[in-house]
């Protein structure tokens, strides 16, 4: 995005608050973490040399917008919450364009506050590149408590600890007090609060341990997407600038934010992702041909260009149902080329979509009415199910039996006989009349 583009709400709404008295003296700060410079995009299948390079430039160009977005709306400063790096042993040109970025933001007389987190702590290799005197990082022993002071007073006081270690188990927001004094206190810290799922229980705390501590705003690392926990005071999860993997689909960026007197009186959250991720499941139930399924994936990538903000979007697709089309998709190079073909045409729109994986998960359509008249195995089956399904006192009989032995220390108190019945029923006869097993 442009940050001239950007709407001018938060000026509008602190104009208006000044005016009226209301606020003293206002601060603006960009709340960013988890920036993972470098990070490999590992997984992905890029085979075009467009979707190589914009990956591998996606962590630098979300930073470049940071700056861009820091020094064209005048904030006071920048809080980094943990993780700028990828990894603990960062590569020297993550350093070098790091260093770069902050030499702009200084240059311009924005400070720079940085927490350090599990992928990048302090006791990992660096190049000890000089860093501006604006930029400033937390120490890992115990929490620091920062004023930031332009000369006409105290704005507000910042709190921080960094990672010594990737693996930090211990509660750091224990060790967060604020001073009575102060008329506004931000807490910075990179930790999973509340356990939050998917993210290694690193600096654990609870939303209790954060209210403890008497911030006014939490600026949090850790988790990769925009997450508010709390709202008095603020705690937030900026999430990442740019998704690192098809997993982290949705909003990526940084959050700007205005404060007065401990009160959040103006935020806006930016976008700075240069590559989206998406994920999109295709039901094939009732296709009868290929092109029908072709039809489908290019309606899929025409979705997600929709929605994607201009961007180039990385798309994985699963191709799902019992379908008539499932034996022409699983005959010879049938679905390869469907996809090799769809790949190319999407890559030649703006933006390009890239179908990292598009995946045929369909079955072989089945006839319930067919198969009863049967008179063999596939007509006993169907009619063995139909008897059991038709009592459901029976059908949890015949389930209970079934699982006796590798149900053994699950709660089955729940399970859906009949549900189950079906499933074995049709995966039985998939693999006596399907065609194209899969």
């Amino acid at each position: 995005i442009a940050v001239s583009d950007l709407s001018s709400t938060m000026d509008t709404v602190v104009s208006d608050e000044i005016e009226r008295g209301i606020v003293g003296r206002p601060f603006t700060f960009v709340h960013a973490a988890d920036l993972h410079l470098d990070a490999p995009f590992q997984g992905v299948d890029a085979e075009d040399e467009r979707v190589r390079a914009a990956l591998v430039d996606a962590t630098y160009v979300a930073l470049d917008r940071i700056v861009e977005a820091a020094v064209t709306r005048a904030v006071d400063f920048v809080v980094i919450a943990g993780d700028t790096y990828n990894s603990r042993d960062k590569s020297l040109r993550a350093q070098l364009r790091f260093r770069a970025a902050m030499e702009r933001l200084c240059a311009q007389g924005v400070r720079v506050f940085v927490a350090q987190g599990n992928h990048d702590p302090a006791n990992g290799w660096s190049a000890r590149l000089a860093l501006p005197e604006g930029v400033h990082y937390f120490p890992t022993d115990r929490v620091e408590r920062i004023e930031i002071d332009t000369g006409e007073g105290t704005l507000c006081a910042l709190y921080g600890c960094g990672y010594e270690k990737a693996a930090t188990t211990a509660n750091l927001a224990s060790g967060f007090h604020r001073e009575p004094a102060d008329e506004t206190a931000i807490g910075v810290l990179h930790a999973n609060v509340g356990r939050q799922p998917g993210f290694e229980p690193y600096a654990p705390c609870s939303l209790d341990d954060l209210r403890a501590a008497g911030m006014d705003y939490w600026a949090l690392g850790h988790i990769h997407k925009p997450l508010d926990l709390l709202d008095s005071p603020r705690v937030r999860y900026s999430g990442s600038p740019q998704g690192l993997n098809p997993k982290e689909s949705g909003p990526h960026g940084c959050w700007l934010v205005t404060m007065d007197r401990g009160q959040v009186i103006a935020e806006e959250f930016l976008e700075t992702a240069s590559v989206a991720w998406e994920n999109a499941v295709i039901d094939a139930t009732g296709f009868t041909s290929i092109d029908a399924v072709g039809a489908a994936v290019r309606e899929a990538c025409a979705s997600v260009r929709d929605v994607s903000g201009g961007r180039p979007t990385v798309l994985r697709i699963d191709v799902t149902g019992r379908s008539d089309v499932h034996g022409e998709l699983a005959r010879g190079e049938a679905f390869s080329d469907l996809v090799a073909e769809a790949r190319d045409e999407q890559l030649s729109e703006t933006p390009w979509v890239w179908l990292d994986r598009v995946r045929d998960l369909t079955r072989p359509s089945l006839d319930l009415s067919f198969l009863r008249g049967a008179q063999d195995f596939t007509g006993d089956l169907v009619r063995i199910a139909d008897d059991l399904l038709a009592d459901p006192a029976l059908a949890g009989e015949f389930v209970d039996e079934a699982l006796v032995d590798i149900a053994s220390g699950f709660d089955m108190t729940d399970r859906d006989a009949s549900a189950l019945l079906e499933r074995a029923r049709d995966a039985c006869l998939d693999r006596l009349v399907g065609s194209g097993e899969q």
